[in-house]
């Protein structure tokens, strides 16, 4: 029996792919037309990035790699996110899932992918092949019991592609620049996203002071999906979240997820609402090159460095955890990413969670010395390096 682990050929094979993944979730609705949409209109579509397993030609276990210009801080690094999963029921519990996982990572290191990311509720099956669960928040708000009135100067329309679609970008990049986690979008995004992730017109949002677009918002299922406003438009964006209770209100919604920044809560609060932040751990991430993940993100490790108390210290920071270690050698506030041939002044032996916490910002330098009980770390050289914030993902990013 030929067995073969690759990429399809042509659009034949890719069409067997998808029709693999819907055979693994069933036949039911618009699935069909949502694995297709999913793979075809992706922005970053590669034939390459669909991997699977092919038993006598036909596909038997597919995975989706789609990739992902992510940032972290300024800095930008290429993500694969792994979505669509599946085998067909004929073939489970034949190891080719477990394979076509491990032929990804293979696939995605040789590609110049730097980490991976996934969203899954049977976490076991990629523990096994290196992913670690990201632990992220979401925010439940209940509604007030008296909804604020709209302010005078700012008037909220529905949105409309042609017009409004420019503008959007614009404020996205605005919003979410420096934020980690986001991705970068660009015009094919825009322009697919309507077919590629279909939402509801009815709830989907801009505002205007003026004849200025300041702020929008667009919620599915009465879930915020994604939202930006310019600066010092916040009073907007309040509007925005008033229309939208009084919307869910009126069909009897009184309460709703939000996954948000986590600065952003504020306003829910501001405006009376009960804000409840939930822990979640259906995402899992993966290092897939950790040099390179390193090397993009120098700039901004350099930028931190040169602006705190350590912009003159000299010397190596070993980094290490389960899969791989590098060294960050520094003189005179600039790094370069070394092997291990470096005698380093600091050693930090960490786990891949504790080291993807650590750069994304979930997780201070504090917590890793003290978690890890090493001795003899300046806590204040890492905290200046690794800068406390949040790894953030909008709803309608999700994969």
């Amino acid at each position: 029996m030929k067995v073969e682990y690759r990429a399809p050929r042509n659009e034949v094979e890719l069409d067997d792919t998808i029709d693999c993944s819907v055979r693994a979730f069933g036949d039911v609705g618009d699935r069909r037309d949502r694995f297709t949409n999913f793979v075809i209109r992706d922005p970053w579509f590669d034939l390459n990035n669909t991997r699977a397993c092919f038993v006598e030609g036909k596909c038997a276990s597919v995975v989706q790699v789609f990739d992902r210009p992510m940032r972290i801080g300024n800095c930008v690094v290429r993500m694969g996110a792994v979505g669509s999963v599946g085998t067909d029921p004929i073939h489970r519990r034949t190891g080719y899932s477990a394979e076509v996982v491990r032929d990804s990572i293979q696939y995605m290191r040789a590609a110049g992918y730097d980490l991976s990311m996934l969203s899954t509720g049977i976490q076991s099956h990629y523990a096994k092949a290196g992913w670690v669960v990201y632990p992220t928040y979401n925010t439940e708000v209940t509604l007030p019991s008296t909804l604020g009135k709209l302010p005078s100067d700012v008037t909220i329309e529905q949105y409309e592609p042609d017009r409004d679609l420019p503008v959007l970008g614009s404020i996205f990049d605005q919003f979410n620049a420096g934020r980690t986690g986001t991705f970068l979008k660009n015009e094919k995004y825009w322009l697919n996203r309507p077919t590629w992730r279909p939402y509801d017109p009815s709830l989907y949002w801009i505002a205007k002071q003026g004849e200025k677009t300041v702020a929008y918002l667009l919620t599915e299922r009465w879930k915020v999906g994604e939202f930006g406003y310019l600066p010092d438009a916040q009073d907007a964006m309040c509007a925005l979240f008033c229309h939208f209770f009084q919307c869910a209100e009126a069909v009897g919604v009184q309460q709703i997820d939000a996954p948000v920044p986590s600065e952003s809560r504020k306003i829910f609060e501001t405006m009376g609402c009960a804000v409840r932040r939930r822990e979640q751990t259906n995402i899992m991430a993966r290092i897939i090159n950790l040099e390179s993940l390193l090397t993009k993100i120098k700039p901004l490790l350099e930028s931190r460095l040169r602006a705190s108390n350590f912009s003159g210290w000299t010397g190596a920071i070993r980094i290490r955890y389960e899969a791989d270690e590098r060294t960050l050698v520094i003189c005179k506030g600039e790094i370069s990413v070394a092997s291990n041939s470096v005698s380093p002044q600091i050693d930090l032996p960490i786990s891949q969670t504790q080291l993807l916490q650590l750069l994304c910002g979930n997780m201070s330098a504090e917590q890793v010395v003290y978690s890890n009980d090493l001795q003899g770390i300046e806590i204040g050289l890492l905290d200046a390096l690794f800068s406390v914030g949040e790894l953030f993902i909008w709803w309608l990013d999700r994969f």
